[in-house]
């Protein structure tokens, strides 16, 4: 039985997710802020919901990743005990491991999107950064 998961490629992601900063300014009253600086605003509040949603997701993926690590062991297990001789037990656990297996596959792609996902975020946010953090804003009145 093969058992590849992908919990490390989940550690990376988190790092870079980290460096999101979460901004929730309100922009109101008679002046307002630069439209340049209202856009950075939105952008970061908008990165700061896919960090959320991501976090969530990684959150739902580790606990994905320790059910089948313990039906893993589980399956390890009854093969040790499996009698070669007793065909329908064999056709059992073959079943079930062909079973197990295909759940795997499908966490391992669902691990891939998210890092795929986590790899879009920090390239926005990096985006995001180089060109807001460097500008200067100034109070325009209306």
């Amino acid at each position: 039985m093969k058992l590849a998961l992908g919990i490390a490629a989940l550690v990376l992601p988190v790092v870079a997710l980290a460096q999101v900063s979460q901004s929730r300014a309100t922009i109101t009253g008679d002046a307002a802020w630069s439209p340049d600086y209202r856009a950075c605003v939105e952008r970061s509040d908008s990165l700061a919901d896919r960090k959320a949603f991501l976090d969530r997701e990684k959150y739902d993926i580790d606990d994905a990743a320790a059910q089948i690590a313990r039906d893993g062991e589980r399956l390890r297990v009854d093969l040790a005990r499996l009698q070669a001789t007793d065909a329908a037990a064999v056709a059992e656990y073959n079943a079930r491991s062909a079973e197990h297996n295909r759940r795997v596959a499908g966490h391992n792609r669902r691990v891939a999107e998210m890092n795929s996902a986590a790899a879009m975020l920090n390239g926005d946010s990096a985006n995001m950064m180089s060109y807001c953090n460097l500008r200067t804003y100034r109070w325009r009145e209306n």
